[in-house]
């Protein structure tokens, strides 16, 4: 399932649209990516939801957003397995980043952070 990246230094494999990326693959790692590739879409308007707080929390000038609004504009996901970090490499809102770190089998959203 997994094949190694020499331009990320990880393996990756790609499920549902959603890039998953590991340090070494296992069978751990496989089964909870084909679980998290089940649920994301079920989550992603919870998802929205705490991103859009944490952006209002932290005074981030994105302007009024919807959740829609923001599904849209997030992209496709990368989901960092070994870090329990779901990144938004390609999304539209501006140059940076967004991270979100998760718990389960995206049952919690616990920080979110711009990088870049």
């Amino acid at each position: 399932m997994f094949h190694y990246s020499e331009e990320d230094g990880a393996y990756l494999a790609e499920l549902n649209g959603i890039e998953f990326l590991c340090t070494e693959p296992s069978e751990e790692l496989e089964a909870a990516a084909n679980r998290l590739a089940e649920c994301y879409e079920d989550r992603l308007p919870a998802l929205a939801e705490f991103i859009l707080e944490e952006m209002e929390t932290d005074g981030l000038g994105f302007g009024p957003l919807t959740v829609p609004e923001l599904i849209e504009a997030l992209g496709k996901p990368q989901i960092e397995l070994d870090a329990g970090v779901i990144h938004y490499l390609e999304q539209t809102l501006d140059g940076h980043i967004f991270d979100v770190e998760y718990d389960g089998d995206l049952e919690e959203f616990l920080v979110f952070t711009l990088d870049g």
